[in-house]
């Protein structure tokens, strides 16, 4: 599991954190002639190949290159794909579930090779706790945040569509605020303490549901129960995945 971990943490790095909104942008207009996509792949290569050379202690093999060249063709065409969608929940989750399935069938081929030196793997069983609590946070931040922005799209239309003052996009205060509250609930319930969440979401929905911009709106009401019950129960179960582990 460490194993597989190591290369989602180097995923969600080169594809939530290190890839500008500009490149994905130039990758829907200009697909597989993308300079913004050739930018994206540029940094799995580093981050993937990085991650793999050291878990192998730097010694070079057919089956690294191979897996290394597995996730990173696959990806290419994934994301070749994607360019051709719609931004809507179905095509994200297939996308990002399609690069998952890759990186498990990448550690499988790891394991099974026999290629990882026993000092590594003991190194990374010293430090499980660590790389999951890591893997967790770096989850919650930002894939978790644009993956309640693409959930949460179609309402937000809606109430754009009745209030065009109301942007499409969340505004990057609700972004931070999201991520703060799933790390309060996070770290809460992954040491094993269940009364800050509970306290957070009914304190969060009995304020902001008292707003009168927000009483005389049903939409805005669906929207901030719906929004803050995804991030918050989220959390709480990723918390739970963690506590089981530490």
């Amino acid at each position: 599991m460490i194993i597989f971990l190591l290369l989602f943490i180097a995923h969600c790095l080169a594809d939530y954190y290190l890839q500008r909104h500009s490149w994905i942008m130039d990758k829907v207009a200009h697909h597989e002639r993308s300079i913004g996509l050739l930018c994206h792949m540029l940094t799995h290569v580093l981050l993937t190949g990085a991650t793999l050379f050291w878990l192998v202690g730097f010694n070079w093999s057919w089956l690294i290159v191979g897996i290394w060249a597995l996730i990173i063709s696959t990806h290419y065409a994934i994301d070749i794909w994607k360019t051709y969608q719609t931004f809507t929940l179905p095509y994200y989750l297939a996308d990002q579930i399609s690069h998952i399935l890759i990186l498990i069938l990448a550690t499988y081929l790891l394991i099974d090779g026999h290629v990882i030196p026993e000092t590594t793997i003991n190194l990374l069983d010293s430090y499980q706790r660590p790389i999951i609590w890591i893997a967790a946070l770096i989850f919650l931040a930002n894939p978790m945040a644009i993956t309640i922005m693409v959930i949460l799209m179609p309402l937000r239309e809606k109430m754009h569509q009745k209030d065009n003052t109301i942007a499409i996009s969340p505004s990057k205060e609700g972004h931070y605020v999201g991520i703060i509250e799933r790390t309060i609930v996070l770290f809460s319930v992954g040491t094993g303490q269940y009364v800050i969440p509970v306290l957070l979401f009914i304190g969060k929905l009995f304020v902001r549901l008292r707003e009168e911009k927000i009483l005389a709106k049903p939409l805005h009401r669906q929207y901030v129960i719906f929004g803050t019950s995804t991030s918050i129960i989220s959390a709480l179960l990723l918390g739970l995945w963690v506590h089981s582990f530490t």
